[in-house]
């Protein structure tokens, strides 16, 4: 599962929460695109709605503001090596070293990609000698980059992809500054959850099975308190756990959440296939059996409540496990 890295921070000034809005993500033809709280953007290839399917998934992102930095990921499912990209009957750049996550395209080369994209009729994976390994679908990519162009901006400019105009770059806007999250180590040492105690917590959370379970898990977060896993529900794809916060004296109350993990719930949170290490939480909604679609969420302690600082998605089950990005912070130490 492909996720892009989360940026870090340092000596950041502390801010109040803010509210969790994740970009959207959309499809057109052969390729879906999300733009994350930041503006910067994803477009990915599919499998088509008929026919067999590529044996490469290319993988383009631009950063938003006036400079657009350009980078692109392509996964190949060959072994042919190297392998280069064609488009239009001319290759640009390459050729790349075939490794098993394919290739990574950036500086000069990404960006004459990234020139040749909008009016390509034909993209293609070659050999050495030319011979094509792959095709790429151009169906949909003129409007992923016209999508990508309206969400950062730059429209009618001469950093647009697909819509280019006489004005500078200068009249783009400059990316949206990331929020802030002070996450706390965790320290401590958590208490002993007996059965007795888990299946209290499970009846409170109104968790349908309370038998043939996953073991409940029990960490400290900090001197007074600890968040606890509890198996809430078996079977499918989606496992579930509900999230409590026990202090030092025993008691429970829900976890808080700046963002809804998981599936929806009402009282108490849930993760879906959740796990817990080093003060983070996981949650990860698995929308088809083989996985190649879902939501992933990855929460942090603050010292209060549990804040979202990355989110990737892949909203449509057409063969392609490179989530999106649609949210992500900064983060600083306490």
């Amino acid at each position: 599962m492909f996720a892009f890295a989360l940026l870090l921070a340092a000596a950041l000034p502390a801010t109040a929460p803010a509210p969790v809005k994740p970009g959207r993500f959309v499809t057109f033809g052969d390729w879906a695109v999300a733009c994350d709280n930041a503006k910067r953007c994803a477009l990915t290839t599919l499998d088509p709605e008929d026919g067999a399917p590529p044996s490469e998934v290319f993988t383009v992102m631009r950063e938003a503001g006036p400079d657009g930095r350009w980078k692109m990921w392509l996964t190949a499912r060959t072994d042919e090596d190297p392998f280069a990209v064609q488009i239009g009957g001319v290759q640009i750049g390459g050729p790349f070293r075939a490794t098993p996550d394919g290739a990574t395209i950036e500086g000069a080369t990404a960006r004459a990609i990234a020139a040749a994209l909008a009016a390509a009729r034909r993209i293609a994976v070659v050999d050495g000698t030319g011979r094509d390994l792959a095709r790429i679908s151009t169906d949909g990519l003129d409007e992923a980059l016209r999508y990508v162009d309206d969400v950062q901006g730059r429209a009618g400019t001469v950093t647009a992809a697909s819509v280019r105009g006489r004005k500078s770059a200068s009249a783009v806007p400059p990316a949206p500054v990331l929020p802030i999250v002070t996450v706390a180590r965790p320290t401590g040492h958590a208490p002993t959850l007996t059965s007795a105690r888990i299946k209290v917590l499970q009846r409170r959370a109104k968790c349908p099975v309370t038998h043939g379970l996953a073991k409940a898990q029990i960490h400290s977060l900090d001197r007074t308190r600890n968040v606890a896993l509890v198996p809430c529900r078996a079977g499918g794809d989606n496992p579930t756990q509900a999230v409590f916060l026990i202090d030092s004296k025993g008691k429970a109350r829900p976890a808080l959440f700046d963002s809804v993990p998981g599936l929806n719930w009402s009282r108490i949170p849930r993760l879906s296939n959740g796990s817990y290490a080093n003060g983070s939480l996981y949650s990860y909604v698995r929308k088809a059996h083989d996985g190649d679609c879902g939501v992933s969420q990855h929460y942090l302690w603050d010292g209060g409540m549990f804040r979202l600082i990355e989110q990737a998605q892949m909203d449509v089950c057409r063969g392609n496990e490179s989530f999106l990005n649609t949210w992500r912070v900064r983060l600083q130490s306490k």
